[in-house]
């Protein structure tokens, strides 16, 4: 669609004017209703408490692109993929700028309006736009034609309003099949205002990245990609009164938006081709650990999936192809090629992925990591020394987290039973989507009755206990997850102390032989760069382990998140290297 174009906007600090490149303009639409984009004090305390449960549930939370929102009273419609429920919106709310936008419109099914309940209380109450889902009323045809004007008026006032097109929450690698839904109101919204010639509508898109959506303390991924910006001198055929050639341009649109946020998504057919591509960034550039931020480690991860996924395609059509062809009248020179992939580089991306997948078998027969194969098995008496000093951390660290485990136990126990109940539902792809959801709302139900039961309890050092309870909480799961992250390496001290020389032989022999395979496709095949070391120069974030006293508390302790070698480390007693 060539009148679509694709800007980056840049804010200056302390002036509503934006400058974009192109010749596109963002156009400020206030005089039209000054108040309509003021967020109400409900949205402003809403979006403060989560920011607080994203940030408590997530050890890291990595925000890219901001400088691409469209400032407020701008139209905006904000496109992001829905794989983590309700999830999916608190992280849009949490990371974008309330500088850059104060307030973002959600929309969200219309039974969370017709239900009891502190949650959809919260919905409710920000700003958020019903609508009515065919699945939600026996399949039958719905009328959002109320919806749909009321959504369209906002736009037209300057409002930003927030949209997953998917149309459904699911636990999948591959990114669902957008709906024309955003595609159909943007032209909607630029066929009412055709009539102002300084009217445009920003789409701008979003990448939600979870390494791992339902786990405590992982880490997530926002990125926010250049807007594409609709003007209806520009984009007349988005509303032609030629059907043809209007459904044309909705078609279009929606491919641009859906592959805009495929563009920076781990996304596979399946989930043993994501695993793969994990093996493979690991043994390529593990080393890396956390001096690349989590957007390389993404990125990077993403190259090896893409390539995987798009062999996997290849070679079903190489497959059909042949049994198309056994009649004898084929092209000779389809037989040698399939989408200018021959069957020998076929069978050798084929053969890395199958040995590849075999090798993290292995690992996590042992309940290794790559890097000890790595640097193989070290002396006996080294292996004790580490144990010993390991045994000495575990015992302070449980000794410190005691108290506060008193405290967060009906959180843990209400989540456990819940999580266990969600995956008992039914397939995954269906229900494992609400894991964090639930985890997020049990927490909101039970640590404000926890603290204030606590606060009543030492009620004579109230102004003491208050403060002191919510510290302790948090400095609890810091400790608690250190005292997991020890006891793992504790446990695979014990494994390589207790596993004979010639099977680590093996292992590393096999991680040899793959390394050089792997490394060899990602340079020539992938564009890599020939030193991993290159990317860590590229890293313009933070470094990851920082800590209150700077390099020294980093190397040990830091209040935010734990020291981990890796991204895809979660708070758990083994390496969850399978994501289904």
């Amino acid at each position: 669609m060539a009148s679509l174009r694709q800007r980056s906007v840049h804010s200056k600090d302390n002036d509503n004017e934006v400058k974009m490149d192109g010749n596109g303009q963002f156009i400020d639409l206030a005089s039209l209703s000054s108040q309509s984009n003021q967020p109400p004090p409900m949205y402003r305390a809403i979006r403060f408490f989560f920011k607080i449960c994203l940030h408590s549930f997530y050890g890291n939370v990595e925000v890219e692109g901001t400088e691409n929102i469209a400032p407020d009273n701008y139209p905006a419609i904000l496109v992001s993929n829905h794989s983590n429920s309700l999830t999916d919106a608190i992280a849009i709310l949490s990371t974008v700028p309330p500088k850059s936008r104060s307030m973002i419109r959600m929309t969200a099914k219309d039974t969370f309006w017709h239900q009891p309940g502190v949650f959809n209380y919260v919905i409710k109450s920000a700003g958020t736009i019903p609508i009515k889902r065919r699945k939600d009323y026996d399949n039958q045809k719905v009328d959002n034609a109320d919806a749909m004007g009321a959504l369209i008026d906002s736009l037209g006032a300057g409002s930003c309003v927030c949209m997953f097109p998917e149309g459904i929450s699911r636990y999948h690698p591959r990114l669902a099949p957008f709906k024309p839904g955003v595609a159909m109101i943007a032209s909607d919204t630029l066929a009412k205002f055709q009539d102002k010639p300084e009217f445009s509508l920003t789409i701008m898109t979003s990448s939600i990245n979870y390494l791992h959506r339902e786990k405590f303390r992982s880490d997530v991924l926002i990125t926010f990609h250049a807007p594409i910006v609709l003007t209806p001198q520009h984009d007349a055929n988005l509303f032609s009164t030629n059907k043809e050639e209007r459904t044309e341009a909705i078609k279009k649109l929606t491919e641009l938006l859906e592959s805009t946020v495929r563009s920076n998504l781990l996304d596979a057919q399946d989930w043993g081709t994501v695993r793969v591509g994990h093996v493979a960034r690991k043994i390529y550039a593990g080393h890396l650990g956390t001096r690349i931020s989590v957007g390389q480690y993404v990125r990077l991860t993403r190259k090896f999936v893409a390539a995987f996924g798009h062999h996997q395609q290849v070679a079903t059509t190489n497959e059909k192809k042949e049994d198309g062809d056994s009649s004898g009248d084929s092209d000779s020179s389809s037989e040698q090629t399939v989408n200018g992939m021959d069957h020998e580089a076929i069978f050798k991306i084929d053969t890395l992925a199958k040995d590849l997948a075999y090798y993290q078998d292995q690992l996590d027969f042992y309940h290794l990591k790559d890097y000890r194969i790595k640097q193989g098995k070290p002396p006996t008496k080294v292996l004790l020394g580490k144990l010993f000093q390991r045994f000495l951390l575990a015992c302070l660290l449980s000794t410190m987290c005691i108290p506060g485990l008193i405290l967060w136990a009906p959180v843990f126990i209400a989540v456990k039973y819940k999580e266990k109940q969600i995956r008992q539902k039914g397939p995954l792809e269906d229900n494992l989507d609400e894991i964090a959801q639930y985890k997020l709302m049990i927490s909101t139900f039970f640590l404000p009755q926890i603290w204030g039961f606590w606060v009543l309890m030492t009620f004579p050092i109230a102004m003491v206990s208050g403060p002191g309870i919510v510290v302790l909480m948090w400095l609890t799961i810091r400790w608690l997850e250190d005292l997991i992250h020890n006891a793992k390496s504790m446990l695979s001290l014990l494994r390589l102390l207790f596993m004979t020389q010639d099977t680590m032989y093996s292992l590393r022999d096999t991680r040899q032989e793959l390394a050089g395979r792997v490394h060899e496709f990602a340079v020539k095949q992938l564009g890599l760069p020939d030193d991993p070391e290159e990317l860590v120069k590229e890293n313009k974030t933070r470094t990851a382990n920082v800590g209150w006293l700077g390099k020294l508390s980093g190397s040990y302790f830091s209040i935010k998140r734990r020291r981990r070698k890796d991204w895809n480390e979660v708070m758990r007693l083994h390496d969850v290297s399978h994501y289904d």
